[in-house]
Protein backbone atom coordinates (compact mmCIF):
# COMPACT_ATOMS: atom_id res chain seq x y z
CA UNK A 1 0.00 0.00 0.00
CA UNK A 2 2.91 2.32 0.74
CA UNK A 3 4.25 1.75 -2.76
CA UNK A 4 0.89 2.76 -4.25
CA UNK A 5 0.81 5.96 -2.20
CA UNK A 6 4.37 6.76 -3.26
CA UNK A 7 3.46 6.24 -6.92
CA UNK A 8 0.45 8.56 -6.58
CA UNK A 9 2.70 11.21 -5.02
CA UNK A 10 5.24 10.85 -7.83
CA UNK A 11 2.49 11.00 -10.45
CA UNK A 12 1.11 14.19 -8.94
CA UNK A 13 4.59 15.71 -8.80
CA UNK A 14 5.21 14.88 -12.46
CA UNK A 15 1.78 16.22 -13.42
CA UNK A 16 2.41 19.46 -11.54
CA UNK A 17 5.84 19.78 -13.18
CA UNK A 18 4.32 19.30 -16.64
CA UNK A 19 1.62 21.89 -15.89
CA UNK A 20 4.22 24.42 -14.66
CA UNK A 21 6.40 23.90 -17.73
CA UNK A 22 3.33 24.25 -19.95
CA UNK A 23 2.31 27.48 -18.21
CA UNK A 24 5.81 28.94 -18.60
CA UNK A 25 6.01 27.97 -22.27
CA UNK A 26 2.51 29.32 -22.85
CA UNK A 27 3.44 32.60 -21.19
CA UNK A 28 6.52 33.00 -23.39
CA UNK A 29 4.57 31.96 -26.45
CA UNK A 30 1.80 34.50 -25.98
CA UNK A 31 3.84 37.35 -24.53
CA UNK A 32 5.66 39.92 -26.63
CA UNK A 33 9.03 39.41 -25.00
CA UNK A 34 10.99 38.48 -28.13
CA UNK A 35 8.61 39.49 -30.88
CA UNK A 36 9.48 42.46 -33.02
CA UNK A 37 6.92 45.09 -33.81
CA UNK A 38 5.87 44.99 -37.44
CA UNK A 39 4.54 48.30 -38.74
CA UNK A 40 1.19 48.05 -40.44
CA UNK A 41 -0.09 50.25 -43.21
CA UNK A 42 -3.10 51.85 -41.55
CA UNK A 43 -3.92 53.93 -44.62
CA UNK A 44 -4.19 51.00 -47.03
CA UNK A 45 -7.53 50.52 -48.68
CA UNK A 46 -8.97 47.01 -48.67
CA UNK A 47 -8.72 45.34 -52.04
CA UNK A 48 -11.98 44.35 -53.63
CA UNK A 49 -11.97 41.21 -55.70
CA UNK A 50 -14.09 41.40 -58.77
CA UNK A 51 -14.43 39.86 -62.19
CA UNK A 52 -12.25 42.64 -63.65
CA UNK A 53 -9.24 41.22 -61.82
CA UNK A 54 -9.42 38.22 -64.19
CA UNK A 55 -9.45 40.33 -67.35
CA UNK A 56 -5.78 39.64 -68.14
CA UNK A 57 -5.67 36.12 -66.65
CA UNK A 58 -3.89 33.60 -68.87
CA UNK A 59 -2.95 29.97 -68.24
CA UNK A 60 0.48 28.90 -69.42
CA UNK A 61 0.00 25.55 -71.18
CA UNK A 62 3.53 25.33 -72.54
CA UNK A 63 4.31 22.56 -70.02
CA UNK A 64 2.06 20.26 -72.04
CA UNK A 65 4.38 20.63 -75.04
CA UNK A 66 7.50 19.72 -73.06
CA UNK A 67 9.21 16.46 -74.03
CA UNK A 68 9.59 15.38 -70.39
CA UNK A 69 5.83 15.69 -69.94
CA UNK A 70 5.11 13.78 -73.14
CA UNK A 71 7.43 10.95 -72.08
CA UNK A 72 5.40 10.20 -68.92
CA UNK A 73 3.65 6.85 -68.92
CA UNK A 74 0.69 5.48 -66.99
CA UNK A 75 1.42 2.33 -65.04
CA UNK A 76 -1.22 0.11 -63.53
CA UNK A 77 -4.87 -0.36 -64.17
CA UNK A 78 -6.72 2.69 -65.39
CA UNK A 79 -9.41 3.32 -64.28
CA UNK A 80 -8.71 1.73 -60.93
CA UNK A 81 -10.77 -1.37 -60.21
CA UNK A 82 -12.45 -0.78 -56.84
CA UNK A 83 -12.77 -4.49 -56.13
CA UNK A 84 -15.58 -5.85 -54.02
CA UNK A 85 -17.63 -3.07 -52.51
CA UNK A 86 -20.88 -3.02 -50.69
CA UNK A 87 -22.50 -2.42 -47.36
CA UNK A 88 -21.32 -4.28 -44.32
CA UNK A 89 -23.51 -4.27 -41.26
CA UNK A 90 -20.53 -4.37 -38.94
CA UNK A 91 -17.31 -3.05 -40.47
CA UNK A 92 -15.23 -4.36 -37.55
CA UNK A 93 -15.85 -8.06 -38.12
CA UNK A 94 -13.31 -9.98 -40.25
CA UNK A 95 -14.00 -10.37 -43.96
CA UNK A 96 -15.06 -13.93 -44.83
Amino acid sequence: MERFITQIGQSRAILILIMVIGAVLGYFSYSDIESETVPTDAGAKPRRDSIESFANFKIDLSILEDEAYKSLEIFGENPVDPGVTGERKNPFIPID
